[in-house]
């Protein structure tokens, strides 16, 4: 799994200051703001990175989508009220159509960007502590693991209130303004969601579960 790294942090600054140097950044979003889009990237480039991946854009199209959602930052700054919307909702609103515009262009551009996305994966992980011993690790790999899989069979729609809610812990009505949906709806998908992923658990747990009879069972 390709997990965000300073060196991307990085890369995609860089290049997002040279192509953003003639846009206007515009008013700031709300009245006693001190947020800018510079300190809007230093705090949210992971939140943006993790969920692009969750929105199913492959390892290998990463850099190139969270380039993108910045450069939008940069051209939508005027539009962004601190006093009326979060920034979580407003960044994933953005970032969900990067992705979905990305995974268009993934279908587009050929199979070939996927079967370099393992190769990618493999030079881009990076422990998330530390501190955190093996066993630790592991864990925190397979669950995110096993987090992408079961993401990937639920479609765009529950698969975003799902991350939301389920993953980020923002409210329903907070996923519903990022979503531009009624409530209910969110609500709806929500629930709709949730059901998924537990079938698509229990059949995991079921042919784990098989295994390991098969195992015990060998001389």
């Amino acid at each position: 799994m390709g997990r965000w790294t300073l060196g991307h942090s990085r890369k995609v600054e860089a290049n997002v200051n040279t192509r953003a140097e003639q846009a206007d950044s515009g008013a700031p979003p709300g009245p006693g703001s001190d947020l800018t889009p510079r300190r809007l990237y230093d705090s949210h480039f992971p939140f943006v990175w993790r969920n692009l991946r969750r929105l199913g854009v492959p390892d290998v199209l990463l850099e190139d989508a969270a380039q993108d959602v910045f450069l939008v930052v940069h051209r939508r700054w005027s539009s962004f009220d601190a006093g009326w919307s979060s920034v979580q909702t407003w960044l994933f609103g953005i970032l969900m159509r990067v992705a979905r515009n990305h995974r268009r262009s993934l279908r587009r551009r050929g199979a070939w960007l996927v079967a370099s996305t393992d190769d990618m994966a493999a030079s881009t992980r990076t422990v998330a502590s530390d501190a955190a011993g093996p066993a630790d690790l592991v864990a925190r790999r397979e669950a995110a693991a096993l987090l992408d899989r079961l993401l990937e069979g639920l479609d765009d729609d529950k698969r975003a209130v799902l991350v939301l809610v389920d993953v980020e812990q923002l409210s329903v009505p907070q996923a519903a303004e990022a979503l531009g949906v009624n409530l209910n709806t969110a609500y709806w998908r929500l629930r709709a969601a949730r059901k998924l992923i537990e079938k698509a658990l229990a059949r995991i747990r079921a042919a784990e579960n098989r295994g390991s009879r098969q195992g015990s069972e060998r001389p």
